[in-house]
Formats: structure tokens, sequence, C-alpha cells
């Protein structure tokens, strides 16, 4: 049986055309530079899914994403088995496939990146592979969205109802003290003491 490695390939997005060997237990991919693959994009989370192999095959996993994690075309909600040729979309906009490459085919390829394994790999007889270093776009750090204002506390109604009543009383004592004395006598039908 032919030794084959298991590969993310980039067919759309922020950066089409790139490939990524999956050599470690677990790969995370979002849109921190802190993840194994960063891709930059702002409708991807900060750390959106991540790929885990085992020894029956290699797995995606949502990590709570806001915008999801579909694979062919279908809503992640728990880890799933990924087959030869399974397309991974993550939010709208990035697709990738998944593949296995052999490795005969991966000693002539010249990978665009490679996934830093967690334990280094054991010496070969044959020589590595020269590889080129290919320019990769330099990530765009999100804006922060910006801060919004605090909401002043709203006063109780009866408050405002106070605040009013006592306005109105305070003109209605201002009018009385003012008022002429002809208004005072028309107001008591003439039964006050001076009224004629």
């Amino acid at each position: 049986m032919t030794d084959s490695k298991p590969q993310i390939v980039m067919r759309s997005g922020p950066i089409p055309g790139s490939s990524y060997f999956l050599e470690k237990s677990e790969v995370t991919i979002g849109r921190d530079l802190a993840n194994d693959i960063p891709v930059p994009d702002s409708e991807i989370s900060r750390r959106h899914a991540r790929f885990i192999v085992k020894v029956d095959g290699v797995y995606v996993e949502d990590l709570g994403s806001t915008n999801g994690t579909f694979l062919n075309g279908v809503r992640l909600s728990s880890p799933k088995r990924l087959a030869n040729g399974d397309l991974i979309t993550l939010a709208e906009s990035t697709v990738m496939s998944f593949e296995w490459e052999e490795a005969a085919e991966a000693a002539t390829k010249v990978p665009t990146y490679r996934a830093m394994p967690a334990e280094p790999e054991p010496v070969q007889s044959e020589p590595e592979p020269v590889y080129e270093a290919v320019p990769q776009p330099l990530p765009q750090k999100p804006l922060a969205p910006e801060p919004t204002p605090e909401p002043r506390p709203r006063k109780p109604w009866f408050m405002n109802f106070i605040f009013v009543l006592l306005i109105i009383l305070i003109i209605i004592g201002l009018v009385l003290v003012f008022m002429p004395e002809s208004w005072w006598c028309f107001l008591s039908f003439n039964q006050l003491n001076g009224c004629h």
C-alpha cells in the first residue's frame, strides 16, 4: 500500500490555489494568525474549525463559528469524517477540498504551505525536495468594531410625573400671588372683604 498524505487545497477565498498538508493530529483554521492555517477573511471566526487526524481517517469539526462550517453544502453540527474530494466551506466565500496525495506525487509537487508537525520527522534516506518560497498575501487585520455608547439610564415615569406636577403647582402659586385684587373678588363671587 502506498503512503499518502491528507491535504487541504483552497479552491476559492482570499488565498486560492494554496495547499496545506495535515501533518499534525489536530490542525486549526481561522482568521487568527495563531491558527495552523490562518485565513485572512473577516467572515471567518478567529478559531473557525479544526481537522483531526485519526487512525481511521481525517475529521472536520466546527468550533462554534459565527457563520458556520459546511461539508458538501451541509452545515456541521458535530465532527464528520472526510472522504477524498469532499468540499469544506467556511462562512460563504472560502471553499476548500480535502484530498489524499500520493507520496510519489508529493515528492514532485511544490506545496505553498506545510503545517508544522507536532513531532520531528524521522530522517529519510532520500534527500528532501527543495521547496521554493511562494509569496503569501499578508493577512489584513480586521477593523475593531466601534464602541457603542453606554445607554443612559431611563428615569422612572413617576419621577417625570412628579417633576411636571411640581412645575404646574409653582406656576399656579405664582399666578395666585401676583393676581390682581379684582380677580380675587371675581373668583370669590364678591364674598371677600373689600369686594363691592
